[in-house]
């Protein structure tokens, strides 16, 4: 879906909702809408922010970004602001004749509704949700191209970062390189990347720390990169030496569990049968309860985002929807297995956008 069309659709949105304009906040939205590529230093930092009316559009950004803004014209006006965001929003208010503004309530803190409330007091504010979301759920090609590339680059660098696993070797040691080869190959880390050994692989988001990696323990790399603002999410589970039965039989059983969830992913199929086929696995061999997360999640613009393949979500799949399948079983007293691929929904069954194996077959 190329750039004018996710506009019009925007606009469509504006006119059901009577509204005259879009305040658009999120870093992803943002470029998925203009192309406009820099993130969020912080909550209280923002890089700018997108205006679109029914006929127009409008990329607010302060002087630090003025050559990026400028490669967004002609399809967005740059317009640069000194005195801040919501100064010049009092400025185009009445020039664009703005009654009914929409925000996204999810990216706007209290304060920051607060000096928008101030700034345009006889405008009317509705904090709205998911509207540019929905659009970015389904990938056309060119995203799903992207997205394998993204992938290809993380294959790589989980492949460089296996050969690190051996005694000795501290997790921050292996998390360095992989945050460097990021930036190396890609445009960096689409997320802090996890190296976790021993009992710390039973902690889910465990961050890498100074242990030293020991023989027979079991090391969980989940790590992922931005290539032109989209991301790729892999993790695979090593042991550190030979492998021992325990973690033989628990990354088989997480397997076996990640290809039942698989044979569920389909187009209109509802996104909870694959999170409760993984977990039907672990419950005949009596480990359902040391599944702590959701099977997945959508994959794009942002690392996290929308579907969910949750036991919890009523949706159903759509063709185009790229999603990981990330079954995992933790055991405090001994660690961890978590094994992830990224696939994208097709009508009747799903693709594997992952080339990289594993360690065994089931």
């Amino acid at each position: 879906m190329k750039r004018r069309e996710r506009l019009r659709r925007v606009k469509l949105a504006l006119a059901a909702r009577r509204a005259d304009a879009l305040l658009v906040l999120s870093p992803e939205n943002r470029r998925y809408l203009s192309g406009f590529p820099p993130l969020d230093v912080s909550l209280t930092e923002s890089s700018g922010a997108l205006l679109i009316t029914r006929r127009e559009q409008f990329l607010l950004t302060d002087p630090r970004y003025r050559e990026e803004a400028k490669e967004c014209a002609p399809l967005f006006e740059p317009v640069i602001y000194e005195r801040g965001l919501f100064a010049k929003l009092k400025e185009l208010a009445p020039l664009l004749g703005l009654k009914r503004l929409l925000f996204e309530e999810l990216y706007l803190s209290v304060a920051g509704e607060k000096a928008l409330r101030k700034a345009l007091p006889e405008v009317e504010h509705l904090g709205v949700r998911g509207l540019v979301e929905g659009l970015r759920e389904v990938k056309d090609d060119e995203e799903i191209g992207l997205l394998r590339k993204a992938l290809e680059i993380a294959e790589e660098i989980m492949t460089r970062a296996e050969s690190l696993i051996r005694p000795g070797v501290s997790e921050k040691e292996i998390a360095a390189e992989i945050i460097a080869l990021s930036h190396r190959l890609a445009e960096g880390p689409s997320f802090p990347p996890i190296v976790a050994s021993g009992v710390y692989a039973a902690r889910p988001h465990a961050e890498p720390s100074e242990k030293e990696l020991k023989p027979g323990e079991p090391v969980i790399l989940d790590l992922g990169v931005r290539y032109q603002g989209y991301c790729s999410d892999i993790t695979r589970t090593f042991c550190v030496g030979e492998p021992t039965p325990r973690f033989r039989k628990i990354y088989l059983l997480v397997l076996e569990a990640k290809r039942a969830a698989e044979k569920e992913i389909a187009a209109g199929v509802p996104a909870r049968r694959a999170d409760l086929a993984a977990r039907e696995v672990f419950r005949r061999a009596g480990l359902e309860a040391h599944f702590w997360h959701s099977l997945g999640h959508g994959v794009g613009l942002a690392v996290h985002e929308a579907p969910a393949l949750s036991r919890r979500q009523r949706r159903r799949l759509k063709a185009g929807h790229v999603v990981t399948v990330e079954p995992g079983l933790y055991f405090p007293d001994w660690g961890g297995v978590r094994l992830e691929d990224m696939v994208v929904v097709r009508e009747g069954g799903f693709e594997r956008l992952n080339r990289l194996g594993f360690l065994f077959e089931a």
